[in-house]
């Protein structure tokens, strides 16, 4: 079968957007070869194919080349590890004409589910941006999909995320509650909690990253501690005594934080992860259950027994449900561990104050002598006085994140009652 958006771009600047409503939700259901095996009205009517040209072919058949390559390979490589992703696509329909959706797509027996809605939020215009940069740069120099989703992450880099996941999680979250307000209803609660739990998340991962700056460029100081002391002491003086301490306890504490930011699945990244699963599994949740109600309605199509995928998408809700709860459970184990950490790092840095406290008395007791070590312990003041504020705030927020899962788990308790 020819597909219409693998023919020529030059007829992109004419094409027409297709209508697709706020309050319309639609879904595709495929194999695990991507192969469509369902999906329902909305999705038939948008791509403008007969249910005959949809069913048994590649879902590739609405691509749009303004989707770059390399989005399908981020939302491949994360459902194949049996994780929900989500992602801005824009699609082509039979015509030629488009239409943008935000997909959430969750492994499922046997293959894939998509639900797609209308994006309307503030972060919609800065991915079509970033697409209309990475598209043509992608298809004109023939890059390797891998090279654009790697621009990809750069660009939720550049957003201020730690990850495109945590982007899209975060896109999520915006998209819903822009939906609800679109179609003017009460938005749900626990999706605004989610997101302000996603971003206070970003947050503590930028503070951990500047206390590791801060930790890394302190690690010059002892070494400038010591040249002073050669000056003023002989070998094995207290300045050099006081050094040699401080070189190591900022040590232990800089490799504490370096596995603690950026070591293998360390507490930061797992939590972000867990969230973000919940993110997906709470959209795909709400709009599920949205979408499974209007089934009842849907004319006899060859091929698909309506009244099996009712009870297949009732059965993807409950489980969405399941594993959005089991993820904030984790998310809220590794929330605790979290705040004893950063508490723990809190109280190393006691310690490394006393012995720059040491630092500032040797500073008394050589006098005129000791102003070359005076400026270095400023600089150590400095740094302290940076890292002191920013734990304080990790701290903080990290009780913050805790009190967030626990006011979710309550409202989820209160929905199933």
């Amino acid at each position: 079968m020819a597909n219409p958006a693998e023919g020529s771009e030059a007829r992109g600047k004419d094409e027409a957007e297709v209508y697709l409503g706020y309050d319309e939700l639609f879904y595709s259901r495929t194999d695990a070869r991507g192969i469509i095996r369902s999906g329902n009205d909305i999705f038939q009517r948008v791509s403008q194919y007969e249910w005959s040209e949809l069913l048994g072919a590649p879902h590739r058949i609405v691509r749009h080349p303004g989707t770059p390559r390399g989005v399908f390979r981020i939302l491949w490589d994360a459902i194949q590890k049996d994780n929900p992703m989500g992602a801005y696509v824009k699609n082509r329909a039979k015509s030629g004409g488009y239409y943008w959706v935000f997909a959430v797509i969750v492994p499922i027996p046997g293959g894939f589910l998509s639900v797609r809605l209308k994006p309307s939020s503030t972060i919609f215009p800065k991915v079509q941006e970033i697409y209309a940069r990475l598209a043509p740069w992608e298809r004109d120099g023939r890059v390797d999909p891998e090279d654009t989703a790697r621009r990809l992450r750069e660009a939720a880099e550049a957003e201020g995320f730690s990850s495109y996941t945590s982007f899209m999680a975060y896109a999520l979250a915006h998209e819903l509650t822009s939906r609800d307000a679109q179609l003017k209803r009460q938005s749900d609660p626990r999706t605004r909690l989610l997101a302000d739990l996603n971003q206070a998340l970003e947050t503590i991962m930028r503070e951990q990253v500047g206390i590791l700056h801060s930790f890394e460029a302190l690690q010059s100081i002892p070494n400038n501690m010591r040249i002073v002391a050669s000056r003023l002491e002989p070998s094995g003086g207290p300045v050099s005594s006081i050094s040699e301490n401080y070189k190591a306890a900022s040590s232990r504490i800089s490799e504490r934080l370096r596995s603690f930011v950026i070591g293998k699945d360390n507490i930061y990244d797992r939590m972000s992860r867990e969230v973000a699963r919940a993110l997906f599994l709470l959209g795909c949740e709400r709009v599920v259950d949205e979408m499974r109600k209007r089934f009842a309605y849907h004319a006899p199509v060859e091929g698909i027994d309506w009244a099996a995928e009712q009870v297949m998408l009732l059965e993807v809700e409950k489980e969405s449900a399941i594993r959005a709860h089991t993820a904030l459970q984790t998310a809220a184990e590794l929330a605790e561990a979290l705040t004893r950490s950063s508490r723990d790092i809190r109280r190393q840095m006691l310690g490394l104050d006393t012995i720059r406290v040491l630092g500032r008395v040797e500073c008394g007791r050589l006098r005129e002598a000791g102003s070359a070590l005076s400026s270095t312990i400023d600089q150590l003041d400095k740094f302290h006085e940076d890292i002191k504020l920013r734990l304080e705030k990790i701290t903080s927020l990290s009780e913050d994140i805790e009190g967030l899962i626990a006011r979710h788990l309550r409202l989820e308790a209160t929905k199933a009652a």
